[in-house]
């Protein structure tokens, strides 16, 4: 069985990274292809040992190095055979961007590979990622590297800070009050909104609330569905269960099931830590949190 290792980042680096996850297939485990549902993280990816098989929605990438933006649809599946040994990098949902200097929406439902978009210094943290003994070791060589760009990240979007409240809030967010706090009218920021994000903010909303209701399953495999959907804001359980088969092309017990070890632990647990701290913060940016009827009808 491969195994799995994730930690949250540090936190000099949360404001961008959410964590870091190691997998290792042996060369005795079966031929697996785990689902990939829709997920807001930007996700840099290094494979270090043999070439997992990535089938997006758009294309199929075969890269020791690759990038993927935050996907607002179902992307698709990953092939993982014996010999396969990957270390990712889950970003928040406009970390990667903000460190690296691309927009958004150029990453939003697309992949990459990752030497095109960084450069060839991601070249020289794969060696270092290759010569690395453990898992510690591999997290220190990438907060290093990470580290060096923190000083000159770009953190001057507002919709890149609103994309980041709507991830933290679950989704739960009148999209009308975004916009009045950002002192926009309601259409002018949607067109803003999908500009610089490459998703409408209800989308982005509704993938938020699905992923956290994923997350909650994760993190505690005997809660009931229904409490779950209670909790995270669907009007009933069948509206979730209408988002896990647009978002997760199945239903939830199956796609868990299905999607193997595509969110690490440590994700779910900095989701909690997420939104307690979103919380905390809502009335200093004056964002109010819907009740259940309420969401997202603005």
């Amino acid at each position: 069985m491969a195994s799995l290792n994730s930690a949250p980042a540090g936190s000099n680096l949360r404001p961008y990274v959410r964590a870091f996850a190691q997998r290792k297939c042996e060369s005795t485990d079966l031929f697996l292809v785990e689902a990939v549902p829709a997920q807001l993280e930007q996700v840099l990816n290094f494979e270090l040992g043999a070439l997992p098989g990535i089938r997006h929605r758009q294309c199929a990438i075969a890269s020791e190095i690759w990038i993927g933006g935050a996907q607002t649809e179902f992307p698709g599946y990953m092939e993982l055979r014996p010999g396969v040994e990957s270390f990712a990098i889950f970003f928040q949902p406009s970390g990667f961007s903000q460190l690296f200097e691309r927009p958004v929406s150029e990453m939003t439902n697309r992949i990459y590979d990752a030497r095109e978009v960084v450069g060839p210094c991601v070249r020289d943290l794969w060696n270092r990622l290759g010569e690395a003994s453990s898992f510690e070791s591999r997290i220190a060589a990438a907060e290093r590297f990470l580290l060096q760009r923190v000083a000159r990240a770009d953190t001057k979007s507002a919709m890149a800070r609103t994309a980041t409240h709507i991830f933290r809030a679950h989704g739960a967010v009148r999209i009308a009050d975004l916009a009045h706090h950002e002192s926009m009218g309601l259409r002018h920021f949607e067109r803003q909104f999908q500009r610089e994000i490459g998703a409408t903010a209800k989308g982005f909303a509704r993938v938020a609330r699905f992923q956290a209701a994923v997350d909650a399953k994760l993190a505690s495999p005997g809660r009931s569905w229904l409490d779950i959907a209670h909790s995270i804001g669907y009007y009933d359980q069948m509206h979730m269960i209408h988002d896990f088969r647009e978002l997760g092309r199945n239903t939830p017990t199956n796609l868990i099931s299905q999607m193997g070890d595509v969110r690490p632990p440590a994700l779910a647990s900095a989701t909690a830590e997420d939104y307690t701290r979103d919380l905390h913060s809502a009335s200093e940016h004056q964002v109010r949190m819907a009740s259940a009827t309420d969401v997202l009808r603005g």
